[in-house]
């Protein structure tokens, strides 16, 4: 396979890991046999795994791998770091277990990073594998099924830019389609400019959009779903498609707290954004997207056991505005693509808006690196993919550049451009987030139905700073069901996913206060470094508490956190539910001890009214380099604490009407 990197010794050594994370079990009662049979090499998974690592990881990254496979096969490594004295290869599959189960919760961070790493992407992998020709063996066990729904909205196809030469000209260069990049381009069109827009992503419109997990993360995720920060501790989900992230978020279209547009303004400098005109960009973008605050969007069952659990407590539930209307029974697939049409994307509205204004929109393509002269752009250096593996670079000339390829490549373009603010890349927030679990008497389906329709932000403020926690659900699919899950052993972890149809969840977001940065490696590719700072953990565990709570009091039969160190909670065992709550807290949030994720990555190109403090002007220009302007969630002083994609549409408009008034 094109991602191989291992010796034939290394690849057994994984072959037999992965078996003992999923091995062939015979069934106890209550326990599914066909879900236990299977195993991971039925799978051929080591394979897989072994070729996505190679795929993603830079070589420091594939060494490490390597260390610890062949670490593995040492007796005295492992008796000296687990107890369990023998080479790998030698142990039972007892003998095995205990030693990963050593290894899951171990105090040596680098040794549970290594596991996390290898034992969360074979987890997820092993239930999202999905071909065509090649079913996944263990969704009919989990009650799981693909949506059968056919498109149900016209789509009229975005004519995409063929090019041939190797230079191409413009006034305005957009470096992105997403929320950001979408509307730049829909306003400046409009305002006359001729606009090229450049996606690094491929495109895909609704018929090829089939619901199956792991194609949707080759096609459309950042580095096919498996970018995590440096250290591994937080997966992130970021969209590389067109579209970018309104191609795969879950509609949820919340506008900003005034009480943090009032802090972007008062404390940073970013003039206007506390102001009616910014809600008039707000409105103006809230319209093209179809978001209806007064729709009533049916909530999943997911979504009314956890209103439920809100009510019974009385604690505040508020609905979720979407930009998406009937959707049709199947909802709940849309992060691999709106398989019905139903959700108004960038390419669906505002893309529309600027193609039929003259705006070229081109594929494929990655901008290496922003040409300036004399301390103005000039245009960019651009390598196009053609499908095929090839490659060619075109030179692009250009009036300006606006700059909406997200937080995390927005500020790598920047610093491979050789910009030299020391606030690029800083200041990166993710909004970290883990998930609970509360399993009930009655199917709960988590996958199926709107995703996001209620949120509580009962625990906003914990700090009387504006920094904490909402709570909301997410649609679980089996590859992130197994992510989220932690592993205990091979026959725990298929029991609770042979419960997959009667989990349902509760995310815990987190408004995080302090930040990470976003650097660029020896090949210019981005690299996260971020830490959950304790202050920030501290808001997480409340979330996490809570939720669990919220489970409770909507009548689930057991709780469940998501730490490996930690035990679950069954009321019908008696005990103290708040002894249980102390147990968990004890037990602590250590990194790449349990399973978070980031879908919203902000604030590592933000705007300030310095220099000093932050690396474009109120006026979305780069104190830099004139004529390079910035539309994307980088540009957000601080992190928005809700989901972003309405506040990155806002921005965008309200910085857009500047723009075009300096060019």
């Amino acid at each position: 396979m094109q991602g191989s990197f291992l010796s034939a010794a290394e690849r057994a050594t994984l072959a037999l890991l992965c078996d003992t994370l999923l091995p062939s079990l015979d069934p106890l009662p209550g326990e599914d046999p066909r879900l236990m049979g299977i195993s991971a090499a039925h799978l051929n998974l080591s394979s897989i795994i072994e070729d996505a690592l190679g795929r993603t990881l830079d070589e420091d990254g594939k060494t490490e791998v390597r260390q610890f496979l062949r670490m593995l096969e040492q007796p005295a490594f492992n008796g000296a770091t687990a107890g369990v004295w023998g080479m790998f290869s030698g142990l039972t599959l007892e003998g095995r277990t205990s030693l990963l189960q050593a290894f899951a919760t171990h105090k040596i961070p680098l040794i549970r990073r290594a596991f996390a790493g290898l034992s969360r992407l074979t987890l997820s992998l092993f239930y999202s594998l999905d071909l065509p020709d090649l079913p996944n063996p263990t969704h009919p066990a989990l009650g799981y099924r693909l949506p059968v729904q056919q498109a149900r909205h016209e789509e009229r196809p975005l004519k995409l830019l063929s090019v041939e030469q190797r230079t191409l000209s413009c006034d305005v260069l957009v470096v992105g389609s997403g929320a950001g990049g979408g509307v730049a381009a829909a306003e400046l069109a409009r305002a006359g400019h001729d606009v090229l827009v450049i996606e690094k992503g491929g495109a895909f419109p609704a018929q090829e959009v089939d619901g199956r997990e792991f194609l949707a993360q080759q096609r459309l995720y950042e580095r096919n779903g498996a970018l995590t920060s440096a250290d591994g501790s937080v997966a992130i989900l970021a969209g590389s498609t067109l579209g970018g992230g309104t191609a795969v978020n879950w509609a949820g279209s919340l506008r900003p707290p005034m009480e943090i547009l009032e802090e972007w303004q008062r404390e940073h400098g970013f003039e206007g954004v506390a102001s009616p005109e910014f809600q008039r960009s707000l409105d103006v973008v809230s319209e093209r997207i179809g978001v209806d605050p007064t729709r009533e969007d049916a909530p999943s069952v997911n979504t009314q056991v956890f209103e439920a659990g809100l009510r019974a407590l009385r604690y505040s539930v508020a609905r979720i505005p979407r930009n998406a209307a009937d959707c049709g029974g199947d909802c709940g697939f849309c992060h691999f693509g709106c398989p019905t049409g139903a959700k108004r994307t960038t390419p669906r509205t505002f893309l529309q808006d600027a193609s039929e204004r003259g705006a070229r929109i081109l594929v494929r393509a990655q901008v290496e690196r922003i040409l300036h002269r004399g301390g103005v752009v000039c245009g960019a250096l651009v390598r196009i993919d053609d499908g095929e593996g090839r490659y060619r670079n075109v030179d692009v000339q250009c009036k300006a550049v606006v700059l909406a390829a997200g937080a995390i490549h927005t500020p790598a373009l920047m610093l491979r451009s050789g910009l030299g603010n020391a606030n690029i890349g800083r200041h990166l927030h993710l909004h970290p987030t883990v998930a609970t679990a509360g399993i009930f008497d009655r199917p709960i389906r988590a996958w199926q139905g709107a995703p996001m329709t209620r949120f509580s932000a009962e625990f906003a403020d914990l700090d009387g700073q504006g920094y904490g926690v909402r709570l909301m659900n997410a649609p679980a699919h089996p590859g992130m069901m197994a992510f989220a899950t932690p592993w205990h052993s091979g026959r725990t972890h298929k029991r609770r996913m042979q419960e997959s149809d009667v989990t349902a969840n509760i995310i815990v977001i987190t408004r995080d206060r302090d930040a990470g940065r976003v650097t660029v490696d020896r090949r210019g590719l981005p690299s996260v470094e971020y830490a959950l700072s304790a202050r920030d953990a501290r808001h997480m565990m409340v979330g996490m508490q809570e939720a669990m709570r919220i489970h409770l009091a909507a009548g689930a039969e057991e709780v469940r956190p998501p730490l490996a160190s930690a035990p679950s909670f069954r009321p019908e065992r008696g005990g103290s539910f708040n002894d249980f709550l102390r147990e968990v807290e004890r037990a602590g949030l250590h990194r790449n001890g349990f399973p978070a994720f980031s879908a919203h990555q902000m604030s590592s190109a933000r705007v300030s009214g310095s220099p000093r403090l932050g690396a474009i002007t109120p006026h979305g220009e780069s104190w830099d380099l004139k004529r390079l302007f910035v539309v994307d969630g980088s540009t957000f002083p601080t992190c928005s604490g809700v989901n972003p994609m309405l506040t990155i549409l806002g921005v965008s408009h309200f910085l857009s009407q500047r723009i075009a008034a300096q060019l």
